[in-house]
C-alpha cells in the first residue's frame, strides 16, 4: 500500500522553472528598464550603461522606474497603474497642457514647485493607466534646452516602444 501511495504522489509532481518574484503588486506593469532594448536606446542617443532602476535603486510601490544619465539632465520613464486624471487631481503638479505623441493624447506638466522648469513631465495613457517621461537637470546645473521639448523629444522617439 504504502508504495501505491508513494507513486500516486509523484504523479502529483510538477517542476515550475523561472525566477520568483516578489509579490509587489505590479508583476503586470510596463518596465522600462527591462522592456526597452539596449539597441533602441542607443538609436535615441541614450546610453544603456547610465541605466538606473528606481529611485536610487529604491523601488516604489506601484511604480516601475528607470533613468537614464546625459551631460546635464536624466530621462526617466515612469510606468503607473494611475490614470493621466489622477495626476491631474495632485496638487503637486501644474501646468498641464495637452500634448500629441504619435497617435495619443498625452499632457505636459511640471512639479507645483518648480517655477523654472528644470524638470519637465509628459504623461501618456496606457491601458495599464499611464507612462510618464521626464527630463530633469542635474543638481547644480541650468539647463542647456527646455526640458519640456527635450521630454516631449524623447516621448515621439520612443512612442512606438511605449505599451498603448
Amino acid at each position: 500500500m504504502a508504495g501505491v501511495l508513494v507513486w500516486a504522489a509523484a504523479g502529483c509532481s510538477s517542476v515550475v522553472e523561472g525566477a520568483a518574484e516578489p509579490a509587489s503588486g505590479h508583476e503586470g506593469l510596463f518596465d522600462p528598464c527591462k522592456d526597452i532594448p539596449d539597441s533602441v536606446l542607443e538609436e535615441v542617443g541614450l546610453d544603456p550603461t547610465t541605466e538606473e532602476v528606481d529611485i536610487a535603486g529604491v523601488e516604489q510601490p506601484g511604480w516601475k522606474i528607470c533613468s537614464w544619465t546625459e551631460s546635464w539632465y536624466y530621462l526617466s520613464i515612469f510606468s503607473t497603474e494611475s490614470s493621466i486624471e489622477t495626476t491631474k487631481q495632485n496638487p503637486n503638479y501644474v501646468g498641464f497642457k495637452p500634448v500629441t505623441i504619435g497617435q495619443r493624447n498625452g499632457v505636459e506638466f511640471h512639479l507645483q514647485a518648480d517655477a523654472d522648469l528644470v524638470r519637465c513631465f509628459v504623461a501618456l495613457p496606457a491601458a495599464q493607466g499611464a507612462i510618464w517621461l521626464s527630463v530633469d537637470t542635474k543638481l547644480a546645473l541650468k539647463p542647456e534646452g527646455s526640458t519640456c521639448e527635450l521630454t516631449q523629444h524623447y516621448a515621439n522617439l520612443l512612442d512606438q516602444r511605449l505599451p498603448s
